[in-house]
């Protein structure tokens, strides 16, 4: 076996030149010697493959389907082998993914990563950002349950009070008055046929202009001594970054296993008991819209008169004080929610 895989590298290697592409990402000098601070895009890069991974095995049984998305769902969960686990570690992975991005770019932004000659590095890096809560995003209505629904709708909500552009963005993804078929649809080909090419290439630019630029550090002692402490990246970082990817793979793997993915009713108009509000990483926008500088009268006059924004915002209150669902859903302001929220 090995003579016939040496045989077909020889053959690659004749046309495309393998050993120097090998010599260029394996034998490029890290200045100051391979640091557990450098492996956050390696680790980025193994929890977006692996989203791929288990994102394409979801396809494989679940239906874009406003009749059939929750039924596909609880089909993965419950008849298909291993299907409860893949399903989980594709949602434990996304926070991972949110997590990771948003202590990478801390990092750069402690070390001052970002400055000259780098803006273009950094930039790019926020448009990335942008991406991974984009996917977090879509990717939450898919499994069509009480909690996806409504999440998305106070997300598309939240989203209304964008200026300019929120209330055309709001209405763009909601495809209708209430969240639907053409809602489930423009989120799953978003979030499947969109975002991953956009992530690719941005990611392969972001690869690309990190390379011609260098790390930025920081570096500590002379130049003799940073040189003196040089490695290239394989073996030492290689070997860091996949000590690094395996402690992530094991914690998506055991929250999976702990806390899998279990479905609520049913999508429906009606919440119900649900209390609802955005997945974690966007409760930030959800708590900002109650501040009084937020008045309601922003955004489209059609979405303020059937927004739930302003009754998810003061859903407790009104339930403790009337425990009547009917007055969460008013025209104007409710009795028991005086002030803007």
């Amino acid at each position: 076996m090995m003579p016939l895989l040496q045989k077909v590298y020889d053959f690659v290697d004749e046309r495309i030149d393998l050993k120097t592409l090998e010599a260029k990402m394996m034998k490029e000098p890290i200045k100051g010697g391979s640091r557990w601070a450098y492996v956050f895009g390696s680790v980025l890069l193994f929890i977006f493959i692996m989203q791929a991974v288990t994102g394409v095995l979801l396809m494989f049984y679940y239906i874009p389907s406003a009749d059939h998305a929750y039924a596909s769902t609880q089909f993965i969960i419950h008849e298909v082998d291993y299907g409860w686990f893949i399903l989980s570690y594709h949602f434990w992975g996304s926070s991972a993914m949110v997590v990771m991005v948003f202590a990478h770019m801390s990092q750069v932004f402690l070390w001052g990563a970002y400055k000259s000659p780098r803006e273009m590095i950094w930039l790019v890096g926020l448009a990335l950002f942008g991406i991974v809560m984009a996917f977090g995003f879509t990717g939450y209505l898919l499994p069509w349950d009480q909690r996806a629904y409504w999440a998305t709708t106070v997300g598309v909500e939240i989203m209304d009070k964008t200026p300019v552009v929120g209330d055309f963005m709001a209405r763009f993804l909601k495809g209708g008055p209430t969240p639907g078929q053409m809602t489930l649809s423009r989120f799953f080909v978003i979030h499947v046929m969109v975002l991953p090419g956009a992530l690719m290439g941005l990611a392969g630019l972001h690869l690309f202009l990190f390379r011609s630029a260098g790390p930025a550090g920081p570096f500590r002692g002379t130049p003799e001594e940073l040189k003196a402490k040089t490695d290239f990246f394989f073996p030492r970082q290689v070997w860091k970054d996949i000590v690094a990817m395996a402690a992530v793979f094991l914690t998506i793997s055991s929250l999976a296993l702990i806390e899998p993915v279990v479905l609520l009713e049913e999508a429906k108009p009606d919440p119900g008991d649900y209390h609802p509000e955005p997945e974690w990483y966007f409760l930030f926008l959800f708590q900002l819209l109650r501040w009084k500088i937020f008045p309601a009268s922003s955004g489209s006059s059609s979405a303020r008169r059937r927004s739930p924004l302003r009754s998810c915002c003061c859903w407790p209150r009104c339930r403790s004080l009337t425990g009547a669902r009917s007055a969460i859903f008013s025209s104007g302001p409710s009795h028991c929610c005086p002030g803007p929220w």
